[in-house]
């Protein structure tokens, strides 16, 4: 049973913030975004790329909103955690989800929910 505590808990610490995705066009971005998805904290994601969006032939810039929970309230050490997951596995360096090449956090967009 849920505790209304943990309840509130999680909606004190529930933050939003967007981010860009530098991928490898090869690698379909739907893939890419459900891998980031299933990242723990993550809550909600959501492609909101504009047309208009600066695009080279090849690599695909995407911007995303991302949903999170940090259990610790310091939303900056979960922005670098999930960077690290995105981009490195640990093991020699390869890429911990195929197809990202960079990724970057806009913190100016951070914000509690």
């Amino acid at each position: 049973m849920i505790k209304f505590q943990d309840i509130l808990t999680e909606l004190l610490n529930a933050y939003e913030v967007e981010a860009i995705i530098k991928s490898n066009k090869e690698q379909n971005i739907s893939d890419i975004l459900d891998q980031i998805r299933a990242l723990k904290k993550v809550t909600t994601l959501k492609n909101v790329t504009p047309p208009n969006y600066l695009q080279k032939d090849d690599v695909e810039y995407t911007r995303i909103n991302i949903k999170f929970l940090s259990r610790t309230g310091k939303p900056e050490e979960d922005l670098e955690e999930f960077k690290r997951e995105i981009t490195t596995s640990g093991k020699d360096d390869e890429l911990k989800v195929p197809g990202v090449i960079a990724f970057k956090f806009d913190t100016n967009t951070l914000k509690r929910l």
